[in-house]
């Protein structure tokens, strides 16, 4: 059973059949999974974000393969 939300509601949704389960707040507290990172005080925990990136325009994604390009020539001549 995979978890997802639609319309402000979450549903456990089979992967084999399709089966549709709605879940109750009381409910969700059995499906959460939380875990206990074991670390010394001297040691700090960082905490990374992924943000995703712009689109490349069309004129940056022609000079990155134009560069790109004559970094593997140069590699062949050497």
């Amino acid at each position: 059973m995979k978890p997802i939300r639609e319309e402000k509601a979450s549903y456990l949704v089979c992967s084999n059949c399709g089966k549709k389960i709605k879940v109750s707040k009381t409910k969700t507290k059995a499906y959460t999974i939380t875990r206990k990172i074991e670390h010394s005080p001297k040691e700090k925990l960082e905490v990374t974000e992924i943000r995703p990136r712009r689109a490349l325009t069309d004129e940056e994604r022609e000079e990155l393969e134009d560069s790109y390009g004559d970094m593997l020539e140069q590699m062949d001549v050497d």
